[in-house]
């Protein structure tokens, strides 16, 4: 067995340990694998593109592959890709370091966030070399998207006046806040027997067709948030036990809308979404239920 050290007395080196070629790369790629940073470089003179295994990782590619430019870049979103390539011209032919934050996809259309830096290497006014990291920065943006939801949805939810205002509101922002573009609402009749479906998004009609309506005691994943007020994510359609079709749509996240319906979205791969998509699609239906009690509350007191 390996003695722990003592790390109060351990020798603090005034100098770069020497290490092989070996060692290094076996460093680099814990570090990249600890920070979630992949490392890419690239030649100007030799027109030559290297990336780190976790740069390569992080835009879908394996770790033996060997992507261009073209080839990464048809990874975004095709709003962002003209923005990076100006980028990569600027730095070559003049030097410019760049970060910038673009869409990626890829097969699934629930939106990721890519940090792209670059810093270039000039020497007699010359860019020699692109040296640049890249990371998945999903997470971070999907913080600032619940302070977008606060700022931006309560507002228009308290404006609203009606139920289905409320259901149009929470369909664009799931899909344009949260970048959940197949998304469906629904809301519970005034006998609470059925889930009526009030929205869905136009993406969402066309990859799964006409959403139905689901009866509040039937076994399918909105019924049973509905009944239990639990928010679930169904990592594969395939084990989803009942008969309707969701067309190309492979999972799904299901969020109560408080006692009033249920919001929930899908995705054409399995394992599309994680738990920060469910905190976020439920603070949505949170903000909706709240605007639906709101306007109850106001409709009964005009009728007194």
């Amino acid at each position: 067995m390996v003695r722990s050290p003592n790390w109060n007395q351990t020798d603090v080196a005034r100098a770069i340990p020497t290490a092989s070629k070996t060692e290094v790369d076996q460093l680099l790629a814990s570090l990249q694998r600890l920070t979630g940073i992949g490392v890419w470089s690239y030649d100007v003179s030799r027109d030559e593109l290297w990336w780190s295994d976790e740069a390569k990782r992080i835009h879908g590619f394996d770790a033996a592959a060997t992507p261009t430019v073209s080839d990464v870049v048809e990874q975004y979103a095709e709003g962002d890709q003209d923005g990076v390539l100006v980028r990569l011209g600027d730095a070559i032919e003049h030097g410019e370091p760049f970060a910038i934050d673009v869409r990626y996809a890829s097969e699934r259309t629930t939106e990721r966030s890519i940090r792209l830096s670059c810093d270039p290497l000039v020497e007699d006014g010359q860019t020699v070399t692109l040296y640049g990291v890249v990371r998945d920065v999903t997470d971070t943006k999907r913080q600032e998207q619940r302070i977008e939801i606060l700022r931006r949805t309560s507002q228009e939810l308290r404006n609203a006046s009606s139920k289905a205002e409320v259901a149009e509101i929470l369909a664009d922002a799931a899909k344009n806040v949260l970048g959940l573009v197949n998304t469906t609402v629904r809301l519970v009749d005034e006998n609470r027997n059925m889930l009526q479906t009030i929205e869905a998004t136009e993406e969402c009609l066309e990859r799964a067709g006409d959403r139905p309506n689901y009866s509040v005691s039937e076994d399918t994943p909105a019924a049973r948030t509905y009944r239990t007020g639990e928010p679930v994510i169904h990592a594969n359609h395939e084990h989803t036990e009942d008969d309707h079709s969701r067309g190309a749509l492979q999972s799904g996240l299901y969020v109560p809308i408080g006692s009033h319906g249920v919001l929930s979205a899908g995705d054409v791969v399995v394992d599309a979404f994680e738990e920060h998509d469910l905190e976020a699609a439920g603070l949505l239906g949170q903000l909706g239920a709240e605007a639906i009690t709101r306007i109850g509350w106001v409709k009964r007191s005009r009728a007194i």
